[in-house]
């Protein structure tokens, strides 16, 4: 008989320190504090790929050409949406046409095969091209001049999910600017967009308001509700963007079509909202202290007066936030120390440039303030407990739910909308909520790009 304790000896525990995967505030290199080689994916997974947010273009099929080690990701990210695999396909690259060099022969033919199998046709085609095709220099101009040919009514966007190659801009970036590349330019209405945001800007926010009481439409590309009203954006005069990554795909637009790009960064700092706004406006020839604009200053306050009750209602409870959650941690984290809150980490790897502001008032004013890694490899192995050891953790964010493994927690991605001084008055609601009810943590952070629709 074979003893078990030979065949499974006691493995002994790994001890891992926090050396390089935690620093005070003041402490850390701005805007990267780490140094991230081998990288931990935690299994909180409610941010976007290039899989998901396809799929806010009404009408769009899908089609990935890639080899089949790749394509395992991406077919299981589609079936995981409600309508996902009935608007995914794939072709996938063999070893042969490797060897062959028929790459763009291969990719027309195929996505052929797979549009003139489908009983009806879509209004967009989006196909992906894979790191492999683009190391062997398949010219994707001679695939789609060809497939714009044999399906002139089919609008074609070359996609990449290329994250191999070292080119101008990240995967993100470059998949946010071809979202856009099918708007064809229209005749101007009054009309805005807001590109390219995952989710839709809360209709009571300031931005909205105003926009609507100085009689804009808005195109929300979080919105879209038809494959008509995504090529209405190019009746617009404006693209209005929140993130440095949608920056590109404003500009692109800007240039193909003369639409004015304007900045409007998300932002949790009282007085910088009001001047985002007012400036804003002004860039639309809007006057945002008008008779019939919203009242900046009564909605700063309300803000204010809503996050002084929050503070009495949650005490001093310990608050974790990631970068997942918002694209500004720190300014969320000055926000909330300002006004009282015990704020004790926040998760990223790196910050925005646009953050440096925050970054010095927390390191003079809360030095004690820990940043902690998301990816650094040690965040495997480190005790997730502190909601056990600090007797509760109320956490922003699914990725500091986890890494606190606390059961209190706002479920917030890229924003979820949150825009203005609206936007505040709304987290501290949901933190209040977050902090009388307990969530069930694995069903909610274990779904993929939280908030699609397929």
């Amino acid at each position: 008989m074979i003893d078990k304790k030979e065949m499974y000896p006691d493995v002994p525990k790994i001890h891992v320190t926090k050396e390089g995967a935690e620093y005070p505030v003041s402490a850390i290199r701005f805007p990267k504090p780490f140094h991230i080689g081998l990288e931990y994916g935690p299994p909180a997974r409610g941010t976007w790929t290039i899989a998901h947010s396809t799929m806010l273009i009404p009408e769009l099929h899908q089609i990935f050409v890639c080899c089949a080690c790749c394509l395992q990701g991406v077919v299981l990210t589609a079936d995981e949406l409600e309508n996902g695999a009935q608007r995914y396909s794939q072709v996938t690259v063999t070893n042969e046409n490797i060897l062959k060099g028929d790459l763009e022969k291969m990719m027309i033919e195929g996505i052929t095969d797979i549009l003139n199998g489908m009983e009806k046709k879509p209004r967009c085609v989006e196909g992906f091209t894979s790191c492999i095709q683009h190391f062997l220099h398949i010219d994707v101009q001679v695939v789609y001049r060809e497939l714009r040919r044999r399906f002139p009514d089919i609008d074609f966007i070359d996609g990449y999910m290329t994250p191999t190659l070292n080119r101008k801009f990240s995967p993100d970036v470059l998949g946010r600017r071809q979202l856009l590349r099918a708007v064809r330019e229209q005749p101007r209405k009054r009309a805005v967009n807001f590109v390219v945001n995952y989710f839709p800007v809360d209709a009571s926010s300031e931005l909205v308001r105003m926009l609507r009481a100085g009689g804009y439409e808005i195109h929300d590309f979080g919105a879209l509700s038809s494959y008509d009203e995504y090529q209405a954006m190019g009746a617009s005069e404006a693209n209005i963007y929140f993130l440095e990554n949608a920056e590109p795909a404003a500009l692109d637009l800007s240039k193909r079509m003369g639409q004015k790009a304007v900045y409007a960064p998300y932002s949790w700092d009282l007085t910088e909202i009001g001047r985002i706004l007012r400036k804003t406006g002004a860039a639309l020839s809007l006057d945002p202290d008008g008779p019939d604009m919203p009242d900046l200053d009564a909605c700063r306050r309300e803000a204010e007066e809503r996050l002084v009750r929050l503070r009495e209602t949650i005490g001093d409870i310990p608050i974790a936030v990631d970068s997942a959650c918002t694209v500004r941690p720190l300014g969320l984290a000055r926000l909330l120390l300002e006004h009282g809150f015990r704020v004790y980490a926040v998760y990223a790897d790196e910050f925005n440039a646009s953050e440096e502001k925050d970054w010095k008032i927390l390191a003079e004013k809360w030095p004690e303030l820990l940043i902690r890694p998301i990816s650094h490899y040690k965040m495997r192995l480190l005790p997730r407990d502190d909601a056990f050891r600090l007797g509760g953790v109320l956490a922003i964010g699914q990725k500091a739910a986890y890494f606190t493994g606390t059961d209190h927690f706002v479920n917030m991605v890229e924003n979820s909308g949150l825009y203005g001084y609206r936007g505040i008055v709304t987290l501290a609601d949901w933190m209040e909520e977050a902090y009388r009810q307990k969530k069930d943590v694995k069903p909610i952070i274990t779904v993929k790009a939280w908030g699609c629709r397929g």
